[in-house]
């Protein structure tokens, strides 16, 4: 049956309360069947769930979301629901879904399941399932989709995660501040080239603004490109030209970043990255591997057998020895201050010291803090300390507050010009320390060098974020905000790696009485500690295999 705009209690035929064992048994068929056409998936997640309707919440509170449409320049508020017990999931009636995005349902009685349609895409939802058919293929929410007083609700992610990139829209959720922001994607990614130098093959990647990247080799021979805040205009990837070393790109947005995977010659040995145009050019130099003219010797005995990891990157020197780590504040700086009273420059320093002392027992690293008491610090000497002391990597610690007290979680930043409102908030909140009267930030034309300068380092810093993001945030169960770039002091100026921690928030309740913790400042310390050096191990290993294919022993 078809409708448009229109509840499920406006047609004749309103919708079950319930699935009887008939309609269920022919659900599950259905999916089974229909996924044999489709991308697999494991054969118990496209059963019904036989907890969604027992974990209903009928009673469940009701929530206010201005949703901001950035093609209109209009805002309208829309009502979310809080639908399942322990979970704070919100759910949208699909009915206020369909008119976000323009689109008509499509209602089956017989098999509770609801078809989404918008611009000649299709979306189907059946009610207790977690599974999403789509043109792309099937989906599975972490949440299912849910029947309440004769409408179908969909969970928050379904909109954001599923129907939005599938419409080529773009659909942003601020949970701090309750918005939904909608609007076509801008894409700022918008061509890519390459050319062959000699030896050498370039691959380009320009942008409309600065943006941080990432590039790593992969086991299987290729590139992986990760750029930061990246949005990739369609087609862009699959219309590169292939010439020398290069065999193909291909590209996929996710969410914050771009990552384009670079197939690549097997006797690309090598690859270094540089920046251009003041980071708005990407270029990843291919360098094909030396061979030696003598012919390998036919091994006797025991054989060492080499696993190749992939092209190495060779952009700078991978070696890690002396670490310094800069406790944010202090004196009479006491950043952020907590409802109970706990100072961030106490929080700050506790772990530092704990820090140091961990990576000191566990390893030859030399490491520095940049403060070894509650002194204040100003930031331009806290990255002249890291320079002087012969650092290779920085680590600024930090707590985040923020004016609502259910913002929680980890985040960790490296430099580059913030991509969000929210990016730039914390930098600038960070920029002000100790300074009365205004932000302490730098100039147009400092920052541009030193960013130039960090460009030189931007790969590692990127990546040394996300290992410690993710390490962190696994070993400790926090919140996982995600890596972001914005423009910190304290990093300007680091000749480098460089990132900032913010290792929760002060402002909730919950998180402040854990980081004012001797016994969890002691595990966050252990868990930053395996981070550094979890990495360590990885650059040390891919110093390794260059060196090993330098002798000659490559593939």
């Amino acid at each position: 049956m078809k409708e448009s705009g229109l509840s499920c209690r406006q047609r004749r035929n309103p919708c079950p309360q319930g699935l009887g064992a008939r309609a269920a048994l022919m659900l599950i068929l259905a999916v089974v069947i229909g996924g044999l056409g489709v991308t697999a998936v494991r054969a118990q997640d496209v059963d019904l769930d036989p907890l969604a309707f027992s974990q209903l919440d009928p009673a469940g509170p009701t929530q206010e979301i201005l949703v901001k449409d950035r093609g209109t320049g209009t805002n309208q508020v829309i009502q979310g629901r809080l639908m399942l017990v322990g979970s704070r999931e919100i759910y949208l009636n699909s009915a206020t879904v369909a008119t976000l995005f323009q689109g008509t349902r499509f209602w089956d009685g017989r098999l509770g399941t609801l078809d989404l349609k918008s611009a000649d895409r299709n979306f189907s939802f059946t009610a207790g399932t977690r599974v999403v058919r789509g043109p792309d293929g099937v989906t599975l929410l972490p949440v299912p989709v849910l029947l309440f007083e004769d409408e179908l609700w969909l969970p928050l992610v379904a909109v954001t995660d599923v129907l939005a990139p599938g419409l080529g829209s773009r659909l942003d959720w601020d949970a701090d501040k309750g918005q939904l922001i909608l609007g076509a994607q801008e894409h700022n990614i918008t061509r890519m080239t390459c050319e062959v130098l000699g030896r050498t093959t370039v691959f380009h990647v320009f942008c409309s603004e600065p943006l941080g990247y990432r590039a790593t080799g992969t086991r299987d021979g290729n590139i992986e490109l990760k750029i930061y805040g990246g949005e990739l205009a369609p087609g862009v990837a699959t219309r590169v030209p292939v010439r020398g070393m290069l065999k193909g790109v291909s590209g996929r947005q996710r969410s914050g970043h771009v990552l384009l995977v670079l197939s690549v010659d097997e006797l690309v040995g090598h690859f270094r990255t540089y920046t251009a145009d003041e980071g708005r050019e990407i270029a990843v130099v291919l360098e094909e591997e030396q061979v030696s003219a003598l012919p390998e010797p036919v091994p006797r005995g025991r054989v060492d057998v080499n696993i190749n990891s992939g092209p190495v990157d060779v952009t700078h020197d991978l070696r890690v020895a002396t670490v310094v780590i800069d406790p944010g504040h202090g004196g009479h700086d006491m950043g952020a201050v907590g409802p109970d009273g706990i100072m961030e420059k106490d929080v700050n320093l506790a772990v530092a010291r704990q820090l140091r002392s961990y990576l000191q027992h566990q390893s030859n690293l030399k490491v520095v803090l940049t403060r070894q008491s509650d002194s204040f610090v100003e930031l331009d000497d806290r990255a002249a300390l890291a320079n002087t002391s012969g650092g290779n990597l920085f680590i600024s610690l930090h707590c985040n507050s923020w004016f609502n007290s259910s913002a929680s979680g980890l985040e960790t930043y490296f430099l580059s010009p913030a991509r969000s409102d929210w990016a730039r908030s914390v930098a600038a909140a960070e920029n002000g320390a100790g300074k009365e009267g205004g932000l302490d930030v730098p100039d147009d034309v400092e920052f541009i060098v030193w960013e130039l300068v960090q460009n030189r380092f931007i790969s590692s810093s990127s990546h040394l974020a996300e290992v410690i993001q993710n390490s962190v945030g696994a070993d400790l169960g926090l919140g996982n905000r995600g890596v972001h770039q914005a423009g910190f002091r304290v990093l300007v100026g680091a000749y480098m790696p460089a990132v900032l921690v913010e290792m929760g928030f002060l402002s909730n309740a919950r998180e402040e009485q854990r980081l004012g913790d001797a016994s969890y400042q002691q595990r966050l310390a252990k868990a930053l500690g395996d981070a550094i050096l979890s990495y360590r191990k990885e650059m040390e290993t891919l110093q390794g295999a260059d060196a090993h294919k330098e002798a000659g022993h490559g593939r």
